[in-house]
């Protein structure tokens, strides 16, 4: 959404807004002056896939068991900060389910100076108010500044009352009525507000568009909450969802920047370029931690044959060079980015990569791409 999202948890990958929660401070020229490609500023670490929900649009395979080692992904905040990297996000499955991972990382970014962006969350992950209180403590303790994002949209199955409760105990451990933000995913901007609006009500709370920031806020007197909108893709366990897939508007080019130019580690230690819908694709794996370095997984994306393109060339370049290879390969025009790339890759459409994938948690065969080529992915270089 992100970002990511988006993450987000990688479920609701709203990281993708990571910019736009800041936008007083970082501006709103991450390209001025730089070279176009991938040059991540970003770390987002999901330490699990375990979730206690199950979501209908969700893209990852919660029922994967993997962990995260600790000391792993510590070694690898160091590396990134090394290699540049200054800001943090953690994502999941259910990142408080694994709250050890939480502190830990947390309290090495801190020493590290990392700014932190979201933690992502479903806010229904706790017993009562007093553990939900409890363990935020524990992850403020650790140095944690950044926002609690929250998914607040209809296919979490809403909770209000615990939800409320939730909201209240991070307002009352940050003390500060802005520590958190809230995600939802939906075909456009103003559709999908209405579980939002149920938790505006039980906070005695208004949602009201801001023109300055060019998206909704939730205010009450205890809380403002930025509400950040994830373009709904139907695929994988949304792709019954009725949703219209080719709308008949191109997307508009932003060469990723928004959900990508980051590095999305999972449980497994794969790293992935960005938090959209298409993010749990082997397609987009560019290393893994547990055998590569930050500064050799970034080489990796830029010279990976998809990855790299999208950051200098922007998924215009792989959408013209589809359709100049074959003007019917595409069964219609979609202005949505993550969908598109999901398609493109899934379908073995792009330029030197396979097809194949998109199955949560239990991935078809290898399908080869439009050359009938079958390409290795995530080799280290």
């Amino acid at each position: 959404m992100s970002r990511s999202g988006a993450v987000q948890c990688l479920c609701c990958p709203t990281l993708w807004n990571r910019h736009l929660d800041n936008a007083t401070s970082r501006g709103n020229s991450r390209t001025t002056d730089r070279r176009r490609t991938f040059r991540p500023d970003y770390v987002s670490f999901a330490g699990t896939y375990q979730c206690n929900l199950s979501c209908p649009h969700c893209c990852v395979p919660i029922e994967w068991t993997d962990y995260l080692p600790i000391p792993v992904a510590v070694r690898f905040l160091e590396e990134c900060h090394a290699a540049g990297l200054r800001t943090l996000g953690f994502t999941g499955g259910e990142p408080f389910l694994y709250p050890d991972f939480l502190v830990a990382v947390t309290k090495r970014a801190a020493e590290l100076g990392f700014r932190f962006d979201k933690l992502m969350t479903n806010g229904l992950w706790h017993k009562d108010a007093a553990h939900a209180a409890v363990v935020l403590a524990d992850v403020r303790d650790a140095g944690f500044t950044g926002k609690i994002g929250l998914s607040v949209d209809k296919f979490h199955g809403m909770e209000t009352t615990r939800l409320v409760e939730f909201a209240k105990a991070v307002r009352q451990v940050f003390a500060d009525d802005t520590a958190l933000s809230l995600s939802y995913a939906s075909s456009a901007p103003d559709k999908g507000l209405e579980p939002i609006r149920r938790l505006a009500a039980a906070v005695d709370g208004v949602i009201e568009w801001s023109d300055l920031l060019h998206r909704y806020l939730l205010v009450s007197n205890d809380f403002t909450m930025t509400l950040n909108w994830n373009h709904l893709a139907p695929v994988e366990r949304a792709e019954k969802l009725p949703t219209e897939r080719w709308d008949g508007t191109w997307f508009t080019e932003d060469y990723c920047e928004g959900p990508g130019q980051a590095l999305i580690v999972n449980p497994r230690g794969e790293v992935k370029p960005c938090c959209g819908f298409a993010s749990d694709l082997d397609q987009l794996t560019i290393g893994n931690i547990h055998t590569q370095s930050a500064e050799e997984i970034i080489r990796a994306g830029r010279e990976h044959p998809y990855v790299g393109k999208v950051f200098r060339e922007g998924l215009t370049a792989i959408r013209d060079e589809i359709l100049a290879r074959d003007p019917a390969a595409l069964p219609g025009v979609t202005s949505n980015h993550c969908y598109f790339c999901w398609y493109v890759l899934t379908r073995g459409l792009a330029n030197g990569v396979n097809g194949g994938g998109g199955k949560i948690g239990a991935w078809t065969d290898t399908t080869a791409n439009f050359t009938g080529q079958l390409v290795q992915l995530g080799v280290k270089r």
